[in-house]
């Protein structure tokens, strides 16, 4: 399998940390030159997200900050940040951006092995692990709940327990000072209407699918000096349907 291994200074370490850390607590307000550069970036990237399919895929990125107050390791201290894959709106949250979740109504999301290409989505929906899956074993997970919006179902981010948080389905890894990416991830748009969202279960081998991504997170990293602290996701999506 496919690791993408990303090293992170020593202060990235606390990542998934539940600490009372005076240097995470003790954030005042200051200048954001590399933060407000970060989003330029992203804005031109954004300009060119005008065609998706397998042999156009388009390169992105989302920036998200953490609250001025709280401790890194809180994914419930981070905003949030919105951006549009295809005719579906996405929210990064949580600790740097890495949780990904689809905002808009009837979307759902699964993850695929890392070697899942583009390609019909007829090839491979049978190999989607869906978030949503409360079987045998419970994709869901307990975490992250930290309002009514922010709730475990329907968003990828670390994969299985970290510490005393259970995470549930993710696409990445997170051990010795580093991120290993080791899913992508697929969204879709279940036609059923009848399906509670964003909690039902989306069964892709047998329901109507209108349109379909496929995402994969080449890198998230963090930025620390001058708060407001920050964290960069960058990806990559095509149309699958």
């Amino acid at each position: 399998m496919k690791k993408i291994v990303l090293t992170m200074s020593l202060m990235a370490a606390m990542f998934f940390v539940s600490c009372d850390q005076n240097s995470a607590d003790d954030e005042v307000q200051g200048g954001t030159s590399a933060y407000q550069t970060s989003l330029n970036s992203q804005a031109k990237l954004a300009s060119n997200a005008l065609v998706a399919d397998c042999e156009n895929p388009v390169s992105d990125s989302a920036v998200v900050t953490k609250a001025l107050v709280g401790s890194s390791g809180d994914y419930c201290v981070w905003n949030t940040t919105t951006k549009t894959i295809g005719s579906v709106s996405v929210q990064f949250e949580g600790m740097y951006g890495s949780g990904i979740r689809p905002l808009t109504s009837g979307w759902y999301v699964g993850v695929v092995e890392t070697t899942a290409t583009c390609s019909t989505w007829d090839s491979w929906k049978g190999s989607i692990a869906v978030k949503n899956d409360t079987g045998a074993t419970s994709n869901v997970g307990t975490s992250p709940a930290c309002t009514s919006v922010i709730i475990p179902e329907n968003v990828v981010s670390a994969d299985g327990l970290v510490g005393t948080l259970n995470f549930g389905l993710g696409y990445y890894t997170y051990a010795s000072q580093a991120f290993s990416i080791t899913k992508k991830i697929v969204i879709w748009k279940d036609t059923d209407s009848s399906l509670t969202w964003p909690t039902d279960y989306s069964d892709p081998t047998a329901a109507t699918v209108s349109e379909a991504y496929l995402i994969e997170v080449t890198s998230i990293v963090p930025t620390f000096g001058t708060p407001p602290f920050y964290g960069t996701v960058s990806y990559t999506y095509t149309k699958v349907l």
